[in-house]
């Protein structure tokens, strides 16, 4: 068999044609390339922002934390004295509990002994022997402020 020679012609100018059409879309390739570049570094700009954003806010909420765990730890030391100010305080109001009820006691114990010199004082105030010697106090309550 013998190649028809005009095939080759045929076979080149085809391969010349998908060559002018690979050129032409190379070149449509090359324009949205070109198209797409500012978009891409307007994107670039974008995740470059984004990033640095991303960033401070990781060291602001690594702060915070310092800051919280500083709070905290503030907390339980309050905490711990407010707990030994409760203690020491419940201590002192037993031992005035303790105290108060033996001064109540103290003082029912000279409530009922003014009572009892109350009563023997009427006693002594009614009695005969007090009422006839009323003269003799009388006559010595005059000397005594002669005397002062």
């Amino acid at each position: 068999m013998k190649p028809d020679p005009t095939e080759p012609s045929d076979l080149v100018n085809r391969l010349r044609q998908q060559l002018i059409l690979s050129q032409v879309r190379i070149m449509e390739l090359e324009d949205a390339r070109d198209s797409q570049t500012p978009r891409l570094t307007e994107l670039e700009q974008l995740l470059l922002a984004a990033q640095t954003l991303a960033d401070r806010k990781l060291d602001e909420a690594a702060h915070l934390e310092k800051i919280l765990a500083g709070i905290q730890a503030h907390l339980v030391h309050l905490q711990q004295q407010v707990n030994q100010d409760f203690e020491s305080t419940s201590a002192a109001f037993v031992l005035s509990e303790t105290q108060l009820a033996t001064c109540n006691a103290t003082v029912r114990q000279l409530v009922g002994d003014i009572r009892k010199l109350n009563a023997e004082l009427t006693a002594t105030k009614s009695s005969r022997s007090w009422r006839w010697t009323a003269w003799l106090r009388a006559l010595d309550g005059k000397s005594g402020r002669k005397q002062a």
